[in-house]
């Protein structure tokens, strides 16, 4: 098995990299890395020029592309007769024609799936979509969710201003580099560095395109398209794993037992919950492990059939590399 990975020097291919044989568990597993010009990493790995590659694309048996959404288009006119892309970005998250995957929500569809591009998700909405199947089954009727989102989230570029600021924490401020988020991230809480998404007329919406596409990645891998959601979404100063808050409206009244339940049977899902020793879901107890992490799960005390928890996700592995590896695994054993 060949697999391929475009921005493999990027956070996201990084990642995927090291979690390919474990979660493949390919014993002749050949991984190829491609960037925007030839390399060697630190660590020895030899990157090709993606745009000289051609011929190295086309023997892979899957891609995954790690990098934005102009090289998944290009990408996407350069695969093998019998290669799948795996795309991180959104460049087809929203094509009607091209599966939104979370294998534990609607892996599904892969099953007799005969297009050669499948799509990850946006890494908030992959981890939002593991909590929330788990209540498919008393009726969603409306979520609301606020995002705490990891500087990691931004990329490369994103980790090394947040600890570069960490680093300098005690210069002053108006020496520290912002370019990413625009502010100073460290002993601060942001609105999420995404722009805002334009309207026809170009006009400004209110929300951001991180909240817009929450909500509209959600709802497709959902399959749920008149599931109502809003969301806030915010940087956090964490280099690591993303936590949610989440309040939903449910159709169905139900106690506390069968949510627990629902949520300890649920794949891909792990209750952290304990009140008495204060043990719930954190971003630190998230990250480097492909689990999200559900807790201070609570009815609400006016409304029976609403209720909040607090997630926590990391957004390199289940939010982004070991989701697009997890396709792979499938797409390989299907048949």
């Amino acid at each position: 098995m060949k697999l391929g990975i475009v921005g493999a020097t990027g956070v996201v291919g990084q990642e995927a990299w090291r979690l390919a044989s474990e979660i493949l568990g390919a014993k002749d597993l050949e991984v190829v890395g491609f960037a925007s010009t030839a390399r060697t990493t630190d660590d020895g790995k030899n990157i090709h020029a993606l745009e000289e590659s051609v011929e190295e694309i086309q023997s892979c048996d899957f891609v995954i592309n790690a990098a934005n959404a102009d090289q998944a288009k290009w990408l996407s006119g350069k695969l093998g007769p019998n290669s799948f892309l795996v795309d991180n970005s959104s460049a087809f998250r929203m094509n009607e024609d091209i599966p939104l995957v979370v294998p534990e929500v609607n892996g599904h569809l892969l099953s007799d799936y005969s297009g050669k591009i499948v799509a990850n998700p946006n890494c908030t909405a992959a981890i939002l979509c593991v909590a929330m199947n788990a209540l498919k089954p008393f009726g969603l009727k409306r979520a609301v969710v606020s995002t705490y989102q990891a500087a990691s989230g931004a990329g490369l570029p994103g980790l090394e201003e947040l600890k570069s600021q960490l680093r300098q924490w005690d210069s002053p401020v108006d020496t520290w580099n912002t370019e990413v988020f625009g502010e100073p991230l460290i002993l601060n809480v942001l609105s999420h560095n995404s722009m805002a998404r334009m309207d026809p007329d170009g006009e400004a919406f209110l929300y951001n395109d991180e909240e817009f596409k929450v909500v509209e990645e959600s709802q497709k891998i959902l399959d749920l398209k008149d599931l109502w959601i809003s969301a806030t979404c915010v940087r956090v100063p964490v280099i690591r794993a993303h936590a949610e808050s989440v309040t939903v409206d449910l159709e169905k009244e139900v106690n506390l037992d069968t949510i627990q339940e629902a949520f300890a049977q649920a794949p891909g899902l792990k209750i952290v919950d304990e009140p008495l020793k204060r043990s719930f879901p954190s971003p630190q107890k998230a990250q480097d492990q492909d689990d999200v992490l559900v807790g201070r799960i609570r009815q609400d005390l006016l409304h029976k059939k609403t209720w909040h928890f607090f997630i926590a996700g990391d957004q390199l592995r289940k939010g982004a590399a070991t989701n697009a590896l997890q396709i792979v695994k499938v797409l390989r054993d299907r048949g």
